[in-house]
């Protein structure tokens, strides 16, 4: 390069070719340096975290060794205590949507020695059971190849647990050579149900006013809001169920709201036991809750003016309005709205004068939840009020429970309006 014109476009290249193989080296030895420091560091911000399950182990960071076998994005970290077993840390999404991290370690023989929450938000008395005593000893005594169990009344987040659960399994598995049946599946352990009257129902805040005699307008806290029901007794037994207001979650707690699973109070007494409907415990105990306070002649006297309404009028809750829009003296058509479950519904209901029954009924709004309310504005169920003369001759459909109310309230308005 000596006698290399030093302004030419080939002395440049090959100056910068040079200066980069230097810059190169330079950063190799550098990153030879720091590199063991970087993952002391990084692991010593967890090495207290990692002592609680392998107590003076020694630790060795072997996430970028094995990460990229795990499928389902849910491992944060694996980390090797030598001789003795892998820690796992984790992440998942329950029913808060911020989520929450935990740990989980594997002895080298396959059990599940430790499992801890790192970082979470979960509900007291439901998701974050699935980090208290009794479901952390569940898991202790399993194996990687063990199915997780769910947690009946915590069971978004209790899934979100058992698929991190599931990710480390197959990881640690791997491993260990250890052969195991993924697919397998674990019973939910669900309580022995005791009887309505040994159940503790201070957190449902349950209240009931009378109405008439045997006939409670009732309310209990389930699980986000207050549910409110018409409980009607009679010789110390349940003679019905209705839900007037619902305020838990649709599409979870609103299935034991259902014409079939509100049938099975039907006779029950204090000292009688029901399960709570699958998957929507809290919405069951306030139901429980409710039935309680009238079966144990807790009720306060209510209005008498306004209890006479309530009886005289079994719709009111719905806020049903009428109009008339058009009588040929043969027919009339009314325009009618009225509450569902999460909006106002409308419907044109046409009524045969001559025989006081129902001509037809045409859903012309619909504002409840799709894929569940609007079940009961299919066809084939409209059809089923031609010719009845009460809208008590037909059954709601089971599971969109507010919205078929909802449409025998108007129904019941257009046959009281046409009678009058």
């Amino acid at each position: 390069m000596k006698n290399m014109d030093k302004n030419s476009s080939v002395y440049k290249m090959l100056l910068l070719g040079i200066l980069c193989a230097v810059c190169g080296l330079a950063l190799s030895a550098v990153n030879a340096l720091t590199a063991p420091i970087i993952a002391d560091n990084q692991l010593a911000t967890i090495r207290s975290s990692l002592e609680e399950f392998y107590p003076g182990a020694e630790f060795e960071d072997v996430t970028e060794q094995y990460i990229a076998n795990d499928e389902t994005g849910l491992i944060d970290g694996i980390y090797e205590a030598k001789g003795k077993g892998y820690i796992f840390t984790l992440h998942g999404t329950g029913y808060n949507s911020n989520g929450f991290t935990f740990m989980a370690s594997f002895d080298n023989d396959g059990s599940i020695s430790g499992y801890k929450k790192l970082e979470e938000n979960e509900t007291a008395g439901i998701g974050k059971r699935a980090f208290e005593e009794d479901y952390t000893n569940q898991l202790l005594a399993l194996t990687s190849s063990d199915p997780i169990p769910l947690l009946s009344g915590a069971t978004l987040t209790s899934t979100a647990v058992q698929k991190g659960m599931d990710a480390a399994k197959a990881i640690f598995n791997e491993i260990n050579n250890i052969s195991y049946d993924p697919n397998a599946v674990a019973e939910v352990e669900v309580p022995e149900a005791k009887p309505i009257a040994e159940e503790d129902y201070t957190a449902n805040s349950a209240a009931c006013t009378v109405v008439s005699d045997g006939v409670f307008a009732c309310s209990a806290k389930g699980f986000e809001g207050t549910n409110e029901a018409t409980i009607t007794v009679a010789d110390g037994k349940v003679v019905s169920v209705e839900i007037t207001a619902f305020n838990d979650t649709a599409g979870v707690g609103d299935m034991a709201t259902t014409a079939d699973e509100l049938a099975r109070y039907a006779g029950l007494t204090l000292d009688d036991a029901v399960d709570s409907t699958s998957g929507a415990s809290f919405t069951s105990a306030s139901i429980r809750a409710m039935i309680k306070e009238a079966l144990s002649g807790n009720a306060t006297a209510g209005n008498e003016e306004e209890a006479g309404e309530t009886a005289a009028d079994p719709y009111a809750a719905n806020n049903v309005t009428i109009e008339e829009v058009s009588n040929d003296g043969t027919t009339a058509v009314y325009a009618c709205t009225a509450k569902g479950f999460e909006g106002i519904n409308e419907a044109t209901v046409t009524i045969d004068l001559a025989s006081k029954t129902v001509a037809k009924v045409e859903v012309t709004a619909f504002n409840d939840t799709a894929g569940v309310g609007d079940a009961a504005t299919a066809d084939d169920y409209l059809a089923k009020y031609e010719g009845v003369s009460s809208e008590e001759d037909v059954e709601v459909v089971s599971g969109a429970s507010f919205t078929s109310t909802s449409i025998k309230a108007m129904v019941h308005a257009a046959l009281q309006a046409a009678g009058e």
